[in-house]
């Protein structure tokens, strides 16, 4: 599944860095969330399944989401690796939001342009972490935080229509008790009904 690629414009590096194919990845993580979703028949089995692949995609990006950035701007910042995009599966623009988050703390600043000795004083200046193993971390974050992020995406749809369908007859369960079944804060389940209610 993944594709190998040279990413570097330094000439004394020809390692490479894994592209995988995020398509496959983010599909196949689709299809697993509607399978498993699209199986429970009752609103409030669904809402509560939902919320729980929600929360669990939350703290994978959470956990990984900051390393697999990390990684990114040591590789730029540091060795000017070339086509981490593709590495990433994000477009370009998602990915120089990385570097001047990583720089400037602010993800719209604009980036310098800088030459490899400059850029490398810049991150030292800005405590930009150098890390070591970059090459061989990103790609496997990278992976984990697309997987996560797709099943979040898919799973958002199923508890916006199960709590809807929650608040309506035959159950007639109001935000309060839809969120404690969910195990989510009351707001959430408002903003669910609203996007349920748009989508109609």
């Amino acid at each position: 599944m993944p594709r190998k690629g040279t990413y570097s414009n330094t000439k004394a590096s020809g390692s490479t860095i894994e592209v995988s194919d995020f398509a496959t990845i983010r599909q196949e993580a689709k299809e697993s969330v509607e399978s498993e979703l699209g199986k429970l028949a009752r609103p409030d089995d669904r809402v509560a399944r939902a919320a729980e692949i929600i929360r669990q995609a939350d703290v994978e990006i959470a956990t990984d989401g900051p390393d697999r950035e990390k990684a990114t701007a040591s590789l730029w910042f540091y060795e000017q690796a070339m086509g981490l995009p593709k590495v990433l599966g994000i477009y370009p623009t998602a990915y120089r939001e990385i570097l001047s988050k990583a720089l400037y703390g602010d993800p719209k600043k604009k980036l310098p342009s800088a030459g490899p000795e400059e850029l490398k004083k810049l991150a030292e200046a800005a405590n930009v972490p150098h890390v070591p193993d970059a090459r061989e971390k990103l790609p496997k974050l990278a992976r984990i935080v697309a997987a996560a992020q797709a099943r979040r995406h898919a799973a958002v749809p199923f508890m916006q229509d199960a709590a809807l369908a929650l608040s309506q007859e035959p159950y007639g369960w109001d935000a309060a008790r839809i969120a404690e079944h969910a195990d989510v804060q009351k707001a959430i389940i408002y903003q669910h009904w609203r996007a349920a209610k748009n989508r109609r």
